[in-house]
Formats: C-alpha cells, sequence, structure tokens
C-alpha cells in the first residue's frame, strides 16, 4: 500500500483532484484561501502521496452535492428579485399609477441581472492551471 503512494501521477489524476477540491469547496468544506493553497499543491504534485497530502482531512468519495444549498441560492435570488420589483411596483401604484409604465424596465434590467447570475453560480471554474514553462 505504501509503494502506490510513490507512484508517479498524471496529469489526469491532477484534474480529478483538482475537481474534487472543487467539489469540497462548493460543498464548504474548505475556505477560499484553503482551495487555493491545496490546488497549488495539487498542480505541483508528483506523486500520490502528494495527492493524498492535499486532500487531507477530507471525507474520501465523491463529496455529495449540497442540494439545499442550490435551493437557498435560488430562493435568495428569487427573494432578491421579487422585493425590488415589489418596491418599484408600489411606488408607481403610491404615486398615482400614470403615464407610462415605467416598472417594465426595472422588471427587464432585474431579470436579466437573475438570470445573469445563475448562470454564473452554475458554471463556476477552476483557476487556471499553474505551469513551470515560463
Amino acid at each position: 500500500m505504501a509503494e502506490d503512494l510513490d507512484l508517479l501521477v498524471a496529469d489526469d489524476d491532477r484534474a480529478e483532484a483538482a475537481e474534487a477540491l472543487r467539489r469540497h469547496h462548493d460543498a464548504g468544506r474548505l475556505t477560499l484561501e484553503e482551495f487555493e493553497g491545496r490546488l497549488a499543491e495539487v498542480h505541483a504534485a508528483r506523486t500520490r502521496r502528494d495527492l493524498e497530502t492535499a486532500m487531507r482531512q477530507l471525507p474520501r468519495g465523491e463529496a455529495p452535492a449540497s442540494l439545499r444549498l442550490q435551493d437557498r441560492r435560488w430562493s435568495s435570488l428569487a427573494l432578491q428579485y421579487a422585493l425590488v420589483n415589489v418596491t418599484c411596483l408600489l411606488v408607481w401604484l403610491f404615486s398615482g399609477a400614470q403615464g407610462d409604465f415605467w416598472p417594465k424596465w426595472v422588471l427587464v434590467g432585474t431579470l436579466v441581472m437573475y438570470l445573469r447570475r445563475l448562470g454564473r453560480h452554475s458554471r463556476r471554474a477552476l483557476p487556471p492551471a499553474e505551469t513551470g514553462d515560463r
């Protein structure tokens, strides 16, 4: 078993370890600083032992996706979207509701921002790998 730890790792092994670290970071097990530090360790790893060191104190196997975190993100964004738009509608109504229905621009603008934020959270990317060829 100890001999396995001295085996050299391939780029695919490093990429798999980096993905596992990202899942642990997304699940809240690592702070951003810890994630970045361990990611640097993964990119510099030469052996399985180095990868094991980078994965220290983390649960083995695939980190389960936190569905409640995803649901809270949707709920939080939806609540923000609703509050901004309801406030604008109330201002328009209590100011006489005359003339052009100006809250439509707020509705459209906040919808675009809402969709962009959801897209940005769903396609979070890993920082680029550091290469020693500079």
